[in-house]
C-alpha cells in the first residue's frame, strides 16, 4: 500500500465511505498498511491482517474510536508514528513475532483523561520497546508476564503489579538499585505498571523496588511496612498520593526522588520516623507536597537535608498565638485575630530564638499573608521563614518590631502599610534577594539600626518613599541602598 495521509489530511479512495466501514480485510500477500489507510475510520471494529505484512504506517489507525483489538503477525518487522492515536476503545494488541518490531513515537496518543488501558501481547515485547517516547501523551500501555525473584512471586496484569511472599518464605530485604541502575524483575515492563498491590506480612519495600515506574499512581503499602528503601520510588512521575504505614520506622535516601505529580503524603506513624536524605530530590517546577499527619513532622526533621534540591514541602497545620489564630495551607501562613480580642501582636524572638509557633514549620512556608485589624508585626515574627517569597499586611498596621523579617532570603519586594512610622533593629538582615521596599507612607519611616547587616553589597535595594529619605539626620550605612519618590 502507498501512504495516504500527509500534513492530517487523508487521501486514501475509500476515505470518502469512512463513515460506512465497520470492518477491514487485508488480503494476502499485502506487505504493507500505508500510513493513514484507515484514517478517522471511527466505525471500523475489526481488521484481519494478512501473515504477509510486515511494516505499518504512520497514523494507519488514527482515530479509529471503535476498534478494540489487533492481531500484528510474525514477520512484523516496523510500526510507523501515531500509528494508533485517539483510539480510545483499543484495549488489546496481540505481536506473533518472536524478534521484537521497531517502532515510532507517540503510538497512543489520545485524549486528556483516557482511562483505557491497552494490553500489549508477545514473547519479546516490554518496555524496552514501549518506552516514553513510543506511548505518548495521555496513552496507557500494560503487559503481561510473571515470575519469581527468591522469595517473592509476581504478576503484572490489567495495569496492576501483584507482588506476594511465597508460601513458607519470609520477607527479606534485597537491594534492587545500584548506581542507578535497576535490577527488579518487572523493571522490563516499568511503563505497563499502573498500580501495585502487596501481600500482607511485606516489612520492607525494598531499594529501587518501583524504579523509574513512571505511570505507577496508585499504591497501598500494606501496614506490615516498616522500612521504604533507598530510590524505593524514584522517577514515579504520575503518584499523587502516598501513605506512609502506622509501622514504619526508617525511610530511606532518595525515597521519592522525581515523583513530579507527588501532592500529599500522610504520615500515619505517630512517633519519629528516621528520615534519609535528600527524599524528594526533584525538577525546578515540580508541585509542591503538602505533608499531613503526626506533629513530630516539623522543620525539625523536615529540612534542607531531608527535603533535597528544588523540591517544596509544606503542612497542614494550625494553632493559637494567645489572641490570634493562624493556619498553614498550600504553603501559605495566614494570620488573623480572633474576634473580640485584643490586635496587637506579641515579640516573639529573645536573643535571636525565635518563639512564634509556625517557626518550627518554617521549610513549609511560602507565602505569608496577615489579615483582619491587626496592628503591628511583633519582633521576629517571621523570623527564618527563608522560603517565603511575599508578605502580605493589612492597612491597620502600625508599627513593626525588630527582627520582623529576619533571613527572609528569598523575600525580593515588600510593601510596608502607610500608617507605620518606624521599622525596628536588624529588621531586613539576611534577606539576601530583597531589591524593592515601598514605603505607603507620606512620610518616609524613621529606621532602626543594622537595618540591612547580611545583605550583599554587590546588590542595589531600591527603596520607594514618599518622602526621598528615611526620618534620620544621618544616612544609613548602606551604599547599596538608593532612595527613589514613589511614583517616579
Amino acid at each position: 500500500m502507498i501512504d495516504y495521509v500527509k500534513d492530517n489530511v487523508c487521501s486514501s479512495p475509500w476515505y470518502s465511505y469512512r463513515d460506512s466501514i465497520v470492518k477491514a480485510e487485508i488480503g494476502k500477500g499485502i506487505t504493507r498498511i500505508g500510513a493513514g489507510a484507515f484514517y478517522d475510520c471511527f466505525k471500523l471494529a475489526m481488521v484481519d491482517i494478512p501473515d504477509t505484512v510486515v511494516s505499518v504506517g504512520g497514523q494507519a489507525f488514527h482515530n479509529c474510536g471503535n476498534l478494540k483489538k489487533l492481531v500484528f503477525p510474525k514477520a512484523l518487522e516496523s510500526i510507523g508514528d501515531y500509528a494508533f492515536t485517539f483510539c480510545v476503545s483499543l484495549n488489546k494488541i496481540e505481536f506473533k513475532s518472536e524478534k521484537p518490531p521497531s517502532v515510532g513515537k507517540s503510538l497512543f496518543t489520545t485524549v486528556p483523561g483516557n482511562t483505557t488501558m491497552v494490553t500489549l501481547t508477545g514473547s519479546s515485547i516490554d518496555s524496552e520497546v514501549f518506552a516514553e517516547r513510543t506511548i505518548g501523551a495521555n496513552g496507557l500501555v500494560t503487559f503481561e508476564a510473571e515470575g519469581k525473584d527468591d522469595n517473592i512471586w509476581w504478576s503484572l496484569s490489567n495495569g496492576t503489579l501483584n507482588v506476594m511472599i511465597a508460601k513458607n518464605k519470609t520477607d527479606e530485604y534485597k537491594p534492587y538499585v545500584k548506581d542507578n541502575v535497576c535490577s527488579s524483575p518487572w523493571h522490563k515492563y516499568r511503563t505497563g505498571i499502573h498500580k501495585v498491590a502487596f501481600s500482607d506480612k511485606f516489612k520492607q519495600i525494598n531499594d529501587g523496588m518501583f524504579f523509574d515506574c513512571i505511570y505507577l499512581d496508585d499504591v497501598v503499602m500494606p501496614q506490615s511496612v516498616e522500612v521504604i528503601g533507598r530510590q524505593a520510588f524514584h522517577n514515579c512521575r504520575t503518584i499523587k498520593t502516598l501513605t506512609i504505614p502506622r509501622k514504619v520506622v526508617k525511610i530511606c535516601d532518595f525515597a521519592f526522588t522525581f515523583c513530579v505529580s507527588l501532592e500529599t503524603v500522610y504520615m500515619l506513624p505517630e512517633n519519629k520516623v528516621e528520615l534519609g536524605y535528600h527524599l524528594f530530590d526533584t525538577v525546578p517546577d515540580a508541585k509542591m507536597i503538602t505533608l499531613k499527619g503526626s506533629k513530630w513532622m516539623d522543620s525539625s526533621v523536615i529540612n534542607s537535608n531531608t527535603i533535597g534540591n528544588n523540591a517544596k514541602i509544606t503542612y497542614e497545620t494550625f494553632g493559637n498565638l494567645e489572641n490570634m489564630e493562624w493556619r498553614i495551607k498550600n504553603g501559605v501562613l495566614t494570620i488573623s485575630p480572633i474576634p473580640g480580642m485584643s490586635t496587637v501582636m506579641e515579640d516573639l524572638v529573645s536573643d535571636n530564638v525565635c518563639k512564634a509557633p509556625w517557626h518550627d514549620y518554617v521549610y513549609g512556608i511560602y507565602k505569608i499573608s496577615v489579615e483582619g485589624n491587626i496592628e503591628n508585626i511583633g519582633a521576629g515574627a517571621f523570623y527564618d521563614c527563608f522560603n517565603a517569597t511575599s508578605i502580605d499586611m493589612p492597612s491597620s498596621i502600625t508599627s513593626i518590631g525588630f527582627q520582623a523579617f529576619h533571613n527572609c532570603r528569598s523575600l525580593r519586594h515588600i510593601t510596608i502599610p502607610s500608617k507605620v512610622s518606624s521599622l525596628g533593629d536588624y529588621e531586613f538582615t539576611f534577606c539576601t534577594s530583597l531589591r524593592t521596599i515601598f514605603f505607603m507612607s507620606e512620610n518616609a519611616p524613621r529606621f532602626g539600626i543594622g537595618m540591612f547587616d547580611g545583605c550583599p553589597d554587590n546588590v542595589e535595594i531600591k527603596v520607594y518613599t514618599m518622602g526621598w529619605k528615611p526620618r534620620r539626620e544621618d544616612k544609613p550605612p548602606y551604599e547599596m541602598v538608593k532612595f527613589f519618590k514613589l511614583g517616579e
